[in-house]
């Protein structure tokens, strides 16, 4: 926390900026300066008092102990999509040489210009340039792998046509599965951007879950949206995006509470998925996350790269989930396929 400091100091300083440019630009600019001011300090109040990881994996359950042969055991399938490359990966995630101080004093930049709209590049980080040609990469991968002759991947023939077979069901849909994605702007957009043939041909929602947002204390894990609803503008080249047309937010119960420990979310999410009637998800999310699932709902014994590494960015990973009858869960590690890109080096 000893940036902290420095930290409120340079955003105390984008704020009177932003309100010079604000007045300049009139009520409307003036009245989202408001509101991004609530919600800067809303997140600096949780960076601060944030218990999100304060628990041990010793807390846990050892999914070792699931009955697998329990006859009222139930499955689903689960395909994990990690976002696209945040604004905030941009900045923070590229090493500490030269370039980051520049990249950093552009954030800030960037952050005066779009407060005066509502709107942030640190909070609820969008995807960045690269993020969005990442997304679009995967959804260029899917729709090669529905085509005819389309599987190039260097896998062994069973790994290969079972990689090739959930590429298919992601892109196409109509399965039975549902896309759902954590209630953060980079996972959203990316799950417009890659799915979006399904979305569009199929008119499909994807179902907006607040119990998947990103585990950390950092700003960029605090969501823009309310109760309920979704951001208006997913940032990027998404700007014009109507985002009531494609995602369903009644299951976004809004921000997480510095109260909240992350593993209370995972829990919550798991129960969820296992309660529908749908055999199969697609679930758009974040790596800590998604690195954290494996480790809790995975055989403490077990040795598992998904256990040591986080999912690439726009990396898509797919697996079974089971519950026994007295409602133990575990992800069954044989079914663990790295559909595009795996797990990040």
């Amino acid at each position: 926390m000893e940036f902290l400091p420095a930290l409120v100091l340079a955003l105390w300083l984008s704020f009177l900026a932003a309100t010079c440019v604000g007045l300049v630009q009139g009520n409307a600019a003036a009245k989202h300066l408001v509101r991004m001011k609530a919600k800067w300090l809303a997140a600096l109040v949780y960076l601060a008092r944030a218990r999100d990881r304060a628990w041990s994996l010793r807390e846990v359950q050892d999914a070792a102990e699931v009955d697998l042969k329990d006859p009222a055991l139930r499955t689903k399938t689960v395909v994990f999509i990690r976002h696209g490359e945040s604004a905030w990966n941009e900045m923070f995630n590229r090493g500490f040489g030269l370039g980051f101080p520049v990249r950093v004093a552009l954030g800030y930049v960037a952050e005066v210009y779009r407060m005066t709209f509502g709107d942030s590049v640190f909070i609820d980080s969008p995807l960045s340039t690269t993020g969005e040609k990442q997304a679009e990469d995967l959804r260029a991968f899917l729709e090669s792998q529905s085509a005819p002759g389309g599987a190039k991947m260097f896998l062994s023939p069973s790994a290969l046509a079972k990689s090739v077979s959930i590429a298919k069901q992601v892109h196409a849909g109509g399965d039975g599965s549902v896309i759902v994605s954590s209630n953060l702007r980079r996972a959203m957009a990316t799950a417009a951007i890659a799915l979006k043939a399904r979305i569009v041909n199929d008119n499909e929602k994807v179902f907006v879950l607040s119990s998947l947002q990103e585990m950390s204390r950092n700003v960029d894990t605090i969501s823009l949206s309310s109760p309920r609803s979704v951001q208006a503008c997913l940032g990027g080249s998404l700007v014009d995006v109507d985002t009531m047309q494609i995602f369903e937010p009644r299951m976004n119960y809004g921000n997480k509470k510095s109260s909240m420990k992350s593993l209370e979310r995972i829990q919550v999410f798991a129960q969820w998925l296992l309660e529908q009637e749908q055999p199969k998800f697609i679930v758009c999310g974040h790596s800590l996350y998604f690195r954290t699932f494996f480790q809790v709902y995975l055989p403490k014994q077990l040795d598992h790269v998904c256990k040591r590494r986080k999912i690439a960015n726009a990396g898509v990973v797919a697996f079974e989930l089971a519950q026994d009858s007295k409602g133990r869960c575990c992800v069954l590690p044989q079914t663990i396929t790295p559909v595009y890109l795996g797990f990040a080096k």
